[in-house]
């Protein structure tokens, strides 16, 4: 497969959703639920792409995106906020933080493979047919 994305967010339902998409675009997924799970799979996984929830049940996910770049963790790993905050306050701190791109729940299962093909230097056509 090659491309490997990490999954952080604790609605099940949106897991399921993206981890259905992106297999579907020819990407390895793996999911954590929460922040310290997270934080432990960015170690084991190594991922190409990390998408991210802000609000989780055990943490905030702007902390934990700052916190992670200022530890160098993922310097070189692109960061997809996936919220349902749509503000453009909250969308400008994100990327003031380190995120890579923002898109808002719900999303197009088309926007979501563009987004992370965008981050991984692929084609934006490759969606899934």
């Amino acid at each position: 497969m090659g491309r490997h994305v990490l999954v952080i967010d604790d609605e099940p339902d949106i897991v399921y959703m993206v981890k259905v998409i992106l297999r579907s675009a020819g990407c390895e997924v793996s999911t954590a639920g929460g922040v310290k799970e997270g934080a432990a799979l960015v170690d084991a996984v190594e991922p190409d792409l990390v998408l991210l929830d802000l609000r989780l049940t055990d943490g905030d996910g702007m902390e934990v995106l700052e916190a992670m770049r200022a530890s160098g963790k993922i310097d070189s790993i692109p960061v997809i906020i996936l919220s349902a905050h749509a503000t453009p306050a909250t969308s400008e701190k994100a990327m003031s933080a380190g995120a890579t791109g923002y898109i808002t729940k719900p999303f197009i299962a088309g926007q979501l493979v563009d987004a992370v093909n965008a981050q991984l230097g692929e084609p934006q056509d490759r969606r899934p047919t």
